[in-house]
């Protein structure tokens, strides 16, 4: 098997820190010496002096960057060594090459990465506490961590990351929250410094490579919001058609999101069911969850993109027209939502087949027309079929009454896992 691996592999990624050529294993240090092509951005190439690489024909990455990753793993120019920050793997190039490359046609070496000297530095396990790149991710991620006393670990896109994220974070209700800066760790220029986020420019200015330790407190006015499903009515902007906060977590707990799964938000309107997907698969390590909205109004797909970023899922897809239509053209989803267009002809039929097997559809209503079709498709297709009704104290006179809501048809459905042959 080492003999195949050999003689498959033809790019190593070596993960460097701001030590340089000199912080590298013996391994990385022999692998550049003998490498055909050098790659890495103008900083990472800079700390491997040419004499260090002599044969080495070295090409900056262009910006944007991934179409030349793209070329390069479609090329594999043999010998190929691309110089990375840290852990390559960890926010790093190494996850783009895991998604085109077989694993063995390349090799990962790390060094210590930025995240884990900051994480030991703050005395934060790295095991528990969050991290987001801002290289690779928009601010409005941050969002997703909006808890009190959230720890959370910023690997920087700049200088002026810190002061942007301070700003972010005042606005947003967090600006008691304490930001330590750490710039240039491992050489001999390292800093350390704190400040709250509403004051983050008394320590300014800020060198370009940093990161950011984050330790979030609210304001007294700020509720702090769980990425478990059940979130306040008013976190969305909508225009009273949306599932309301009970009859949403009950949803959730029917579609159940899983790691690296697809939804499908069918009638997405303010896009909270989708959003409260997206933010509970924050919850898992590793591959996160996906959603697709389809929408046909363009108001209330532009706030659903609006929520989206608020609440910290920005990368929530959303598509406009008639979802009967668009769905043909998606990728199969692992659950699907209907709170809208449930009468559609051809439109709950379509969703079925496009289920993987052991998927989950969820379907709610409050009409009539809507409530004898997932009648339909109960007899047809069995699942659960439920009707949920729900009162809420309203004050009559000097008393209170309870006051009842539309009540609401929910058919909940799992399909076989078995792949039929035809």
């Amino acid at each position: 098997m080492t003999n195949q691996i050999q003689k498959t592999k033809w790019l190593t990624i070596i993960g460097c820190g701001t030590e340089g050529y000199n912080g590298l294993s013996q391994k990385a240090k022999e692998t550049i010496e003998t490498a055909s092509y050098l790659f890495g951005s103008t900083r990472q190439l800079s700390l491997i002096e040419e004499d260090k690489s002599p044969n080495a024909i070295r090409e900056i990455w262009p910006s944007p960057m991934m179409p030349r990753i793209e070329a390069l793993a479609e090329q594999k120019p043999n010998n190929t060594v691309i110089i990375a920050s840290g852990d390559p793997q960890c926010w790093g190039i190494g996850q783009h090459f895991s998604a085109h490359l077989n694993k063995e046609e390349f090799e990962c070496v790390p060094s210590v990465s930025i995240l884990t000297r900051t994480a030991n530095i703050m005395h934060w396990p790295t095991a528990t506490t969050p991290s987001i790149s801002l290289c690779s991710q928009p601010l409005e991620t941050l969002s997703l961590y909006f808890q009190q006393n959230q720890k959370v670990i910023l690997l920087s896109a700049g200088k002026d990351t810190p002061e942007e994220v301070g700003q972010f974070l005042t606005e947003k209700g967090f600006g008691h929250s304490k930001i330590t800066v750490l710039e240039n760790l491992g050489n001999e220029t390292e800093s350390i410094k704190s400040a709250n986020a509403d004051n983050i420019s008394a320590i300014a200015p800020f060198s370009t490579l940093n990161s950011l330790a984050i330790h979030l407190k609210t304001n007294d006015q700020t509720t702090s919001l769980s990425c478990h499903p059940g979130l306040p009515d008013n976190s969305f902007e909508h225009d009273g058609q949306m599932t309301k906060q009970n009859m949403r977590a009950i949803t959730l707990a029917h579609l159940r999101p899983n790691p690296g799964e697809l939804l499908w938000d069918i009638g997405s309107g303010s896009g909270s069911i989708a959003i409260e997907w997206l933010r509970a698969g924050t919850l898992f390590l590793g591959t996160p969850c996906k959603a697709i909205g389809f929408e046909k109004n363009q108001t209330r797909l532009e706030r659903a993109q609006k929520n989206a970023n608020n609440l910290g899922v920005p990368h929530l897809e959303l598509i406009l027209g008639n979802a009967e239509e668009n769905i043909l053209k998606a990728e199969a989803p692992d659950a699907i939502f209907i709170g809208g267009g449930i009468t559609t002809p051809e439109l709950l039929d379509n969703a079925l087949n496009a289920l993987k097997p052991g998927g989950r559809m969820v379907a709610n209503t409050v009409t009539i027309e809507g409530a004898a079709k997932l009648i339909q498709n109960y007899k047809s297709h069995g699942g659960a079929l439920s009707q949920i009704a729900m009162s809420n104290a309203d004050p009559v006179g000097h008393f209170h009454g309870m006051r009842p809501q539309m009540s609401i048809t929910q058919w909940v459905f799992k399909k076989s896992a078995k792949v039929q042959q035809k």
